[in-house]
């Protein structure tokens, strides 16, 4: 039995979204400790951005990745393969919507003043600036996600029990 208690049986493609510090790569982590498929856009993303603080054109570039994904999963070559979780964070509507039949979409959403305590607490990575820092840009993001059920978009809006001992810790360091 999966520790995924979320979407069972999960789609073909399941995207995971949600505003920054919702808690989606500690969640995406007890994913991966149960063996299953998962991939996630920042870590895609990571060799290219990183090394050189790249923080322009992400949004955009995380669009693009939804129907090169939808594109392998749906090959018939891998269609035996098992499903996916997609920890996609931001996407926009257009790039996410209309879903296709072998597709779901869970929108990590916790309480507003929880999720605020989440976000300011994130862990700071050796980077400057540091990892994420534009609260502005967050607490748009989160409303603009809120709103998405009742603009009728097909989510699921999930939560994870608050663990606040794992504030402040990065996902990985959660896998041991």
């Amino acid at each position: 039995m999966s520790s995924f208690p979320f979407h069972d049986p999960m789609k073909r493609i399941t995207w995971l979204v949600g505003p920054p510090g919702a808690g989606k790569s500690t969640l995406a982590a007890t994913h991966r400790r149960d063996g299953h498929r998962m991939v996630e856009f920042n870590a895609m993303l990571q060799p290219l951005v990183e090394p050189v603080r790249m923080r322009q054109g992400i949004l955009g570039a995380h669009d693009m990745l939804i129907p090169l994904i939808r594109h392998l999963e749906r090959h018939p070559g891998n269609t035996h393969l098992p499903p996916l979780l997609v920890v996609a964070g931001l996407v926009t509507e257009d790039a996410l919507f209309p879903l296709g039949q072998d597709e779901a979409v869970l929108l990590l959403l916790p309480d507003r003043d929880r999720w605020l305590e989440q976000l300011h607490r994130r862990p700071v990575v050796d980077a400057h600036p540091p990892q994420y820092d534009d609260y502005a840009y967050s607490e748009a993001w989160y409303d603009r996600l809120a709103s998405w059920p009742a603009k009728g978009y097909p989510v699921r809006v999930i939560d994870t029990p608050f663990m606040p001992e794992l504030l402040g810790q990065i996902a990985e360091e959660n896998d041991a």
